[in-house]
């Protein structure tokens, strides 16, 4: 049964204002100036490669704010420096551990690393060709990224663990947006075939019908909280920009897949009210958008079916 909350949130105006800004963050991105870097040692390790992670995901977020000043991100303490760094902030990534030796790898390739989480990739969700790479590249950055990018990370990818909470994360993650890619989906072949109304435009949508506490509560933390959480993103938190981005996601997927477990967003034959449905199918639409803005930010290939 749905749980009924008074609220005061105009979804129509969070919604607008949201797919407004969702519209906007690829251009910028791809239009705005940023200069991040990376210094690392002359053999590619781990941390190396951590490195250049959080390099590519901080440039796209500092080219969104057309902010331009020099970033560096180093995995060694004492980098050598043919150059003064003069105003430049640097950065020194964390070591990635390996949890046999309890040290910093510095013998594992980026190639045999992600060779492993493709094998765990391929036990637990049997796939082939580009999604199982892409699966495998969301769970190699989720490890890397996850938390705060100056902290130890534990590669659990070497591990083998038969419960790996890193995975079964970046997983979440993954076949949450997915679900909500094959919701509207099944919608728009249900137009197709007049098995329901077309979708009427946002300013059509009585959203007042949205009243359970999870539609409120995903609209005013995720929807309402996205763009002001990338507007935070500052040069003095610089380390935690990743994690925060990635904890995000995994939030906003756990409570989704509670809201899905509970509610029904598509009509059938125990619920045939087609404007709960075109309510529900417009959060659902704006709810993709934050997901493939995330996706592009952090690299990341969105997947129709996981």
């Amino acid at each position: 049964m749905e749980n009924p909350v008074k609220n005061n949130l105009d979804f129509k105006v969070v919604f607008k204002e949201t797919l407004n800004s969702m519209t906007l963050i690829p251009l910028m991105i791809s239009g705005g100036r940023s200069n991040v870097t990376t210094r690392c040692s002359n053999i590619t390790t781990l941390t190396d490669m951590r490195a250049q992670y959080a390099s590519r995901v901080l440039s796209n977020i500092f080219a969104y704010k057309d902010l331009n000043s020099e970033i560096i991100l180093t995995s060694c303490k004492n980098s050598d420096n043919s150059q003064p760094l003069s105003t430049a902030i640097t950065c020194v990534v964390g070591p990635v551990i390996n949890p046999s030796t309890k040290k910093k790898d510095v013998t594992t390739t980026f190639a045999e690393y992600t060779r492993l989480r493709q094998l765990h990739v391929k036990t637990r969700h049997p796939t082939e060709g580009k999604s199982m790479s892409w699966i495998t590249e969301a769970v190699v950055s989720y490890d890397f990224l996850h938390n705060d990018t100056t902290k130890p990370m534990q590669a659990v990818g070497l591990a083998g663990l038969e419960v790996d909470p890193q995975f079964r994360e970046a997983i979440k993650v993954l076949y949450n947006r997915s679900r909500v890619a094959c919701i509207l989906q099944k919608f728009s072949d249900g137009v197709n075939c007049s098995l329901y109304p077309p979708l009427p435009n946002l300013d059509m949508i009585n959203f007042k019908v949205l009243k359970h506490k999870a539609e409120i509560e995903i609209t005013s933390k995720y929807i309402a909280g996205f763009v002001p959480m990338l507007n935070k993103f500052s040069l003095t938190r610089i380390s935690k920009i990743t994690s925060e981005l990635w904890r995000f996601l995994l939030f906003l997927s756990q409570d989704y897949s509670q809201y899905y477990s509970s509610v029904r967003t598509l009509c059938d034959e125990h619920n045939r009210s087609h404007p709960t449905m075109h309510a529900r199918i417009w959060m659902l639409k704006v709810i993709l958008t934050i997901y493939d803005a995330a996706f592009a930010i952090l690299n990341l290939k969105p997947l129709e079916y996981v």
